[in-house]
């Protein structure tokens, strides 16, 4: 089960030419709330960028204050700029990941992130693939290697264990 103290979360590729490419809007407003329970959380919070000289950067609704950016060429994330030291700086062994695309980029990160021994948790109403097929083969394939698939609702309330957290209301009010 996810916890607080325990978790980080990782946004892979949420870009403007990729958001449009993969008709994203759904995913986008699921990635709002999730970014906002961060913030709200005090969460540590990843965003990778792939090229973004030209795939465009990430959308400026999913940005805030909080996020460490991490730009890529690799597919992922975990492969570069010294991502993973990074991420163990932190000592937080469960990674909720979502983004685009998710037979690519998040699959390939996700793989990355369960061999260093992460628990590795998707947020699939917060991925996207252009393509239902390809986006239904990289969650079943990320299914078959451990990676827990979730959705946005099932993270919040894991995370808040309880209606008598003091950020209850605040969270629950991103659902509505």
């Amino acid at each position: 089960m996810l916890n607080i103290e325990n978790s980080l979360i990782l946004m892979i590729d949420m870009q403007e030419k990729l958001v449009k490419a993969t008709n994203a809007e759904q995913e986008v407003s699921q990635a709002e709330k999730l970014i906002s329970a961060a913030k709200i959380l005090n969460i540590p919070m990843f965003v990778s960028e792939q090229y973004p000289k030209g795939l465009g950067f990430t959308l400026d609704c999913l940005k805030n204050d909080k996020q460490k950016y991490f730009e890529k060429t690799s597919f992922s994330i975990v492969k570069e700029n010294n991502f993973l030291e990074t991420l163990k700086t932190y000592a937080r062994p469960q990674i909720i990941l979502f983004g685009i695309e998710a037979h690519i980029c998040v699959y390939q990160t996700a793989m990355d992130l369960l061999k260093e021994g992460y628990e590795v948790y998707l947020v699939k109403d917060a991925c996207k693939s252009r393509k239902d097929f390809e986006f239904g083969t990289g969650i079943e394939l990320m299914r078959q290697e451990g990676v827990k698939i979730t959705c946005l609702e099932i993270v919040l309330f894991e995370l808040l264990q309880s209606s008598k957290n003091p950020n209850f209301k605040e969270i629950q009010n991103l659902i509505k």
